[in-house]
Formats: structure tokens, sequence, C-alpha cells
């Protein structure tokens, strides 16, 4: 199979799908590339990283913060490299790359934060638009699929003009929203009804992404223009599933997630009637991506 090469290039944002080796990509004047990849000894990341992860850690709770960290203004920021089976996701304009490391999980990395830098303040909402999309087409080529939270409707962007809420569907209050499904653009009117925090989740080979973005209007022209900050979260599949619990729950984790993935699945199937019942589509061809290490 021929190797496939993909990149959306926006304006202060970029995402690369390569089955390549991302040294391939780089110029000669080009920035640092950071690789960092779920699942991966810590250590051997920082051993061949072109710049200095800064460390802070507590000893006493066995806990490591591992991060580099750049002004966004700075004139050259590096590019997070986030390889997951047979792609690679290329993130320019990094300011924050950073992974906690917990002792009691070992030291391969179960998690990635991404901060990017993105649009000059006080952009155009349409540009922060079109770049957040951009960001998202590049995730998607890079095998990453749209994911809807467990306890939430399978309602796609398809049927968005049937749900005049902007973070409800019947009343009830949903983290996969339609009106933020991926695979649909939705107009302008309805971006700014959104509020000031806008999510999307994905999963990919066992492992989640959840994009944020973070808007503050412009006080002269706050129809019109704002300033995004703009994160990635990745997770495997362990650190996913144990977000949930607290202190020694987390080592118990396998024990604990099914009852509840039973109540997620019962609330789904609730508002999934009401939906069916008030004329809403559900999207029947999706199914959840199996928890690998439960095979459930």
């Amino acid at each position: 199979m021929k190797k496939i090469l993909v990149a959306a290039l926006i304006l202060g944002l970029t995402a690369c799908d390569t089955s390549s080796n991302p040294e391939k990509q780089k110029m000669k004047d080009s920035p640092p590339i950071i690789k960092i990849s779920l699942h991966e000894d810590i250590n051997d990341v920082i051993a061949r990283s072109p710049m200095p992860f800064k460390p802070d850690c507590l000893a006493a709770v066995g806990v490591c913060w591992h991060e580099i960290s750049r002004s966004p203004n700075s004139k050259e920021l590096p590019i997070a490299s986030i390889k997951t089976g047979v792609h690679t996701l290329l993130l320019n304009n990094a300011s924050r790359i950073s992974t906690v490391i917990f002792d009691r999980f070992g030291s391969q990395i179960e998690n990635i934060e991404i901060v990017l830098r993105g649009l000059p303040d006080n952009s155009l909402h349409t540009n922060h638009q079109n770049a957040i999309y951009q960001l998202i087409d590049g995730i998607q080529r890079a095998g990453w699929i749209h994911y809807y939270r467990r306890s939430d409707p399978r309602v796609s962007g398809k049927e968005m003009d049937k749900i005049h809420t902007p973070r409800e569907v019947l009343g009830k209050f949903t983290s996969s929203h339609p009106w933020l499904d991926p695979n649909y653009r939705i107009d302008i009117n309805r971006w700014l009804k959104v509020g000031s925090f806008y999510n999307w989740y994905f999963y990919n080979n066992g492992s989640y992404l959840h994009l944020r973005a973070w808007r503050r209007l412009s006080k002269k022209h706050p129809d019109e223009r704002g300033t995004y900050l703009i994160s990635l979260n990745f997770s495997t599949e362990a650190e996913f599933w144990r977000t949930p619990f607290q202190g020694e729950d987390k080592l118990r984790w396998k024990e604990l997630i099914p009852d509840v993935l039973a109540v997620a699945k019962k609330q789904r199937e609730e508002l999934e009637a009401k939906a069916r019942a008030a004329g809403i589509e559900i999207d029947e061809s999706y199914q959840d991506p199996l928890i690998k290490e439960l095979n459930l």
C-alpha cells in the first residue's frame, strides 16, 4: 500500500497525517519535532527530544509532570508528533506539550496534553471556525473517529435542525452534542450560540482524544471577533476509563467500570427513546468501540 501524506494547513494551526517517518517531513530550517506517543516510556521520549522537558515531581505522592512550554508569542514553536498505529498526527505551533506520570501506573505515557498557538487575538470568529474545522479534518485524516460519550444519545449532526438547544438534547445535557459532530459543519450563528467551550471527542485504535476550544469574545466586536485557546488531550484506554474514579479505585477500574457502563447505557437508551418519539433519527450505524482490556 502506498504511503499517504495528508496535510491540513491553516493560518495558525496545522494537523498532518503521515505514515512515513516524521523526520522526513523536517526541512533544514523547520521547527524541532517532539515525538511523543501513548504507551511509550517517558524516559525514551526525554532522551530523544530535541528540546528539554522540564520535570516537576512530588515524590510524596509519586507523581511527575513533564512539560515543554514556550510563550505563544515565540517566533519558533515546536511541532508535536503523535503516532497512533500507522498514522502520525503532526501539530504545528505547540506552545505546551505535557504528560503526567504516576509511579503506581509505571513509566509509560498514559496521557498527553498539547496546547496550540491559534490565530491572533481578536481575529474574526469565522477565521477561528475555519481553522478549527481544518484541524478537525487533519485529525480525522490521521485515523481518529467521532466518539459518542456512552451516556449520550447517538444523534448525529444530520439532525441538527431538529435540535434548538446548543448544549442539551430534549432537556438533557449531552457532551456529544449534534451541533459539534465533527463530521458536520455548523453555521456561524449556531457556532456563537454554543457558548465559551467547544468539545469534540474521537477514538483511534484503543486511544481517545478530546479536542477543546475555549472562546473569549472581543469587548469591542463580540459578534464578530474573539480569542480562542485550543488544546488536545490524548488518553490511553486505561487512563480514559479510570478517570471517573478517585484514589485507590483507579487501580480497580476494570472491576468497577461495568457498573458505570450499565448506568450510561440506560441513560442513552432512555434519551434515544425520547428522541425517536420526537422524530429525531438515531445513528444506529454507530457502535461503541470495544474496551480492549475488558473486551466490552
